[in-house]
This record gives structure tokens, sequence and C-alpha cells, in this order.
């Protein structure tokens, strides 16, 4: 079996035809030297036999003539001459005789040599016979050559030995000149072949060496600027896909990419989240490598409408935009898969649902004044009454729903402006305490107007430095006590600080109606309002506790809420120090 060598196919090929070559070579060779010696001994014989029928044809005497056809014969190595006048004095000739062939009979009476050969024995023979003329006799003589062939063995040995001496040394120099023949051409290809096995382990800076400019060679400098193209393209295509993956990776939205039967063949970690989540809660286990049911259906429709598709769900109390597209191969027609794209939409819903909440909420604060402004400005213009009073009252009812719509103008650009950034604090180092004392003797008269209500202050006696809008804290503070006072019948309110490690705690709690469970989460949005049945007065705009909220966080700080439905509620503000407080955690009464 030829090994899986280029150099050896090429040295076993060479070396088969060279030997194949010089074996039909030496068979033609023997066969001609062969024909040619055997040949030259027919001549040999017959030029013998004719030399002796001449001498036999003479007149001499007997015994003459035998002695010189004695002496002719032992010119010739084993060579024995037999004859007789007539041929039938001899058995042997006439049995030779009528052994012959009627054409080869018809060529002794012509005259003409006949050669003949055979085996006595294990001896093979070659014989010439030629006929005698006879004068005296009826009958022809006939004179019969012969030699023995094994003397011709040893010229044809030789022969042969030289044939296949010439055979072996040509397989020889054969077999060297086509290794060396086949190693210089097979380099470059086994070079190139290495080169290209380093390529496919995906080591493509490997160039084989040129030496020729022959055909090996041209192959060469191709391999090598191939080799450059494919580096250059494998880079390009790495550097792609690096940033294909960062981009993927970096979105918020999950990609989902899959092939004909619904497996995902590429998702980034926002999907592949989304697709362990689904896959849990429809099969129990975790599934990455393959679409759950809810996707399986768009993609169904997709496959069959080749076109995009978009549909808004609901997981786990989270609203996705599902928008799932068709891929097509290169030729832009055939199907190979499917594009996901699955975006969380809640906050995008929630804003909308707060933006249509906005307008309705402003709407309904503007309708109520409103309505008013324009019921007694038009009792006003029909003069329904003559009573200075009363158009004095009605004036003022039109003054503070002017008022109360102003505020509620002013409130919503300061909490857009908040929200936006746009809104101008102007910090300085202040004494937290002095702010909640300025703040509590506000309310000191309204509660000492209460019988069944107590005020309850408890601030350090010492500083408490701060960072912040003294004006906009101030406002902070007076909104939640205000919400406080409103929504308390009777009980206590709180006003109180203390410090814990290097952070203020303004609390203001109260025993009032406090608020459902559900609706605190809401709180701090815009225009929500306790319900009225737990307010003792007129409510406020909605506004209050959103400003408050941001100006805390602009102070960065948080504002947090603990409420039961019948019991109170409790607002905390923590702001940080502006330095540690020796004292550590203190309090004392105002």
């Amino acid at each position: 079996m030829i090994p899986n060598s280029i150099v050896a196919k090429m040295w076993l090929t060479i070396v088969g035809m060279v030997f194949v070559i010089q074996a039909l070579l030496s068979v033609l060779l023997q066969q001609v030297f062969n024909k040619y010696i055997v040949t030259r001994e027919e001549a040999s014989l017959t030029q013998l036999a004719l030399t002796i029928e001449s001498v036999l044809a003479t007149g001499a005497y007997r015994s003459i003539k035998e002695q010189v056809a004695s002496d002719i014969a032992k010119r010739v190595e084993r060579a024995t001459v037999v004859y007789g006048i007539p041929y039938t004095a001899n058995s042997a000739l006439t049995q030779a005789y009528h052994s012959m062939t009627p054409q080869e009979r018809q060529a002794l009476s012509r005259g003409q040599p006949v050669t003949l050969s055979g085996t006595a024995g294990k001896v093979r023979r070659l014989t010439v016979y030629v006929q005698i003329p006879a004068a005296e006799s009826p009958q022809p003589g006939l004179l019969a050559v012969s030699q023995d062939t094994s003397v011709l063995d040893e010229p044809l040995r030789e022969i042969r030995n030289m044939v296949l001496f010439d055979t072996v040394l040509g397989v020889i120099l054969a077999t060297g000149f086509a290794f060396v023949i086949s190693k210089n051409l097979s380099r470059p290809l086994v070079d190139m072949t290495r080169a290209a096995e380093e390529m496919a382990r995906g080591h493509y800076r490997q160039r084989v060496r040129v030496v020729t400019n022959d055909e090996v060679g041209r192959l060469g400098h191709t391999f090598n600027a191939l080799a450059r193209q494919l580096a250059e393209t494998i880079e390009q295509l790495t550097m792609e896909r690096e940033g294909l993956q960062r981009i993927l990776s970096s979105l918020q939205d999950g990609v989902v990419a899959t092939d004909l039967d619904g497996r995902v063949v590429l998702a980034n970690p926002p999907a592949k989240r989304h697709l362990r989540h689904l896959s849990v809660a429809e099969r129990g286990i975790v599934d990455e490598d393959r679409l759950p049911d809810r996707l399986m259906s768009l993609w169904v429709r997709v496959r069959e409408q080749q076109d995009a598709v978009y549909r808004e769900d609901t997981w786990d109390g989270r609203t996705i935009g599902i928008t799932m597209l068709p891929l097509y191969e290169a030729d832009g027609t055939t199907l190979r898969g499917a594009l996901c794209v699955l975006r969380d939409i809640t906050e995008e819903r929630r804003l909308d649902r707060l933006r249509k909440d906005f307008i309705a909420n402003v709407s309904h604060e503007l309708r109520t004044p409103l309505s008013m402004l324009q019921g007694y400005t038009e009792a006003l213009l029909d003069d329904i009454s003559d009573d200075p009073e009363m158009r004095r009252e009605l004036t003022e009812i039109i003054h503070d729903e002017t008022l109360r719509m102003k505020r509620l103008v002013n409130d919503l650009l300061n909490l857009a402006q908040l929200e936006s950034g746009q809104f101008k604090l102007h910090f300085t180092r202040l004494d937290l305490t002095q702010v909640m004392r300025r703040v509590a003797r506000k309310f000191q008269a309204l509660a000492s107007d209460e019988d069944h209500l107590a005020f309850e202050v408890s601030i350090p006696d010492g500083p408490v430095i701060v960072d912040g809008d003294e004006d906009r804290l101030e406002q902070v503070f007076t909104n939640l006590l205000d919400n406080a006072f409103r929504h308390t019948a009777q009980g206590t309110i709180r006003f109180e600080l203390d410090i814990r490690h290097d952070y203020a705690y303004v609390r203001v709690a109260d025993t009032g109606s406090g608020i459902p469970e559900e609706d605190v989460p809401y709180i701090f949005e815009r225009f929500y309002k306790a319900d009225k049945a737990r307010t003792r007065s007129r409510s406020g705009t909605g506004l209050g506790l959103a400003i408050a909220r941001q100006l805390v966080i602009e102070h960065r700080g948080e504002i947090l809420v603990e409420s039961r439905l019948g019991e109170g509620t409790t607002f905390t503000v923590v702001l940080p120090l502006a330095c540690p407080n020796p004292r550590g955690e203190g309090e004392g009464a105002s």
C-alpha cells in the first residue's frame, strides 16, 4: 500500500516506471540476443555443413575425406558429423529423412541446407542437413552436422547477467534521482500543507518559502497572497464580531436569532434572562436553546407571512414589546430563521399612564376653580346683588381661586424644573435645628387652637450642620407638617430630629387616619390625594409630596414613609451631615 506521502508516491511512481521499462527492455534484449546467438550458431553450423559437404563430394579417397571432415568438425565446439552415401546406409539419417516434411525434402533436393532442432533424451540439439550428390548410387547421400545447444547457455547467461546488472543499476540510479526530484518538487507542497494545517488551527500568519519561479513557485506565491488576505479578512471579521457582541451585550433590549426549527443560535444577556424565565414558567426547566411557546406562536406567523410581527405581552408583571422579523439567506428569498427583539416597555407604559393621568388631573384641578371664577364673575357682571358685602365676598372667592390656580401652576413649574435639573438651589452650610425650630413655630399656634391635638417637638440642643438650601428645606418640612395637621383630627403630631451614623433623621409622625397599604407606593406621584373622608379641611393640589421628594433627592437625601390605616403616618427625611457630629446621638426638648 502506497504511504500517504507525496514524496513516497512520486518516488514509487518514478522507480516503478523505471523498473517496468528496464524489465521490458531486459526481456526484449534477452530475446534479441537469444535469437542473434541461435541465428549465428545456425549460420556457423550451416557453413560447416556446406564445407564438409564440398569435401565429401570430391573424388578423394574415403579415408582422407573422413579425416578432413573430422578436422573441420572440431572447429565447432561439441559438433558431430554424420553422413551416409546413400543416406539409407545410416539408419539415423534414414529416420531423419523420412521424418522431414515434403517441403524440407524439396529444399534438400535443390541443394539447400535444412536446419532442424530437436531433443535427444534431455539434451537439446541443433542439426543442419545437407544433401550429398552421389553419382555411383541411385539415392543421394545425406550429411548431418549437429551441435548440443548447451554451448549457447554460457554466452546467454553472460548476456542475461549484463542485462540484470544494467536493470539493477538503473533502478538504483533512478531511485536516487527520483528521491531527489520528488523531494525538491514536494518540499514546497509539504510546506504549504503544514502552513494550511496551522491556518486550520487558527494561526493565520503562516507563510511558505518560495525559491523557484516555476509552477510550484507561482503556487507558493499565490498561497502566501491567499494566506495574507485570509488573515486580514479573519481579523476584520473578528473585530466586527467582537464589536457586534459588545453592542449586543450593552443593549438593554433582548435580541434572539433562531434557525428554521426555532432553535436559538444567538442571544444577548437580557434575552437569555427572558428565555430562562419563560422556559421555567412553561416547562419547569431552564432552556436557553429553544424559543418558548409564547414566542414560537409568533415565529410560526413570521414563517407563514414572511413579514415582521409585533405584539405586547405581560411577563411577571412586566410589559414586554416583542418584535419578530424574518432572516433570509444571501439570495434574499430563502428564509433561514428569525430575529426577535424583546423590549421592556413597562416604564414607557407607566409614563404614558402618568402623562394621561397628569393631563386628567390638571384638567380636573383647573376645572373647579375656573368654573367658580366663571360663575362668580358672571354674577358680578349680572349685578346679582347691590350689597357691597356680597360683592366683596364674591371678589374674595375669585381672588382665592386665582391664588389657588397660581399655586398649582407654580407647583407644576417647580416640579418640572426639579425633574429636569433646571431648578436652581442655593446651597449653604446651615444649622438644621434652626430651620426646624422656625417651621415648628409656624404650627405652634395652629396646634394651640385645637383642643384634641398635641404637637410635640424634639430637637437637639446643639447645632446640626448640613449643606442645603434653607428655604427649600423649610418648604419640605412645612409641607409634611401641613399634611399631618390636615389628616389628624385628634391625637399627637411629633416633629423630631436625631443623629445616627453621620446622617440627620427628621421625622414627622402623626396618629391620624393613615394611608391604605395599596396607596403607599403612589403617594409621591403627582396629584396624589388622600381620601377626602380622612381630610379635615380642603385638600391641596396633590403636588406637595412630589415636590418634597424631588427637593430631598436634590439634597442627596432620602424620604421614607410608614403608614397604617387608622393608626397614623410617619415621614422620615434622611440628610447627610456636613461634618461628623461630635455628640453622636442626642435629643433635647425645645
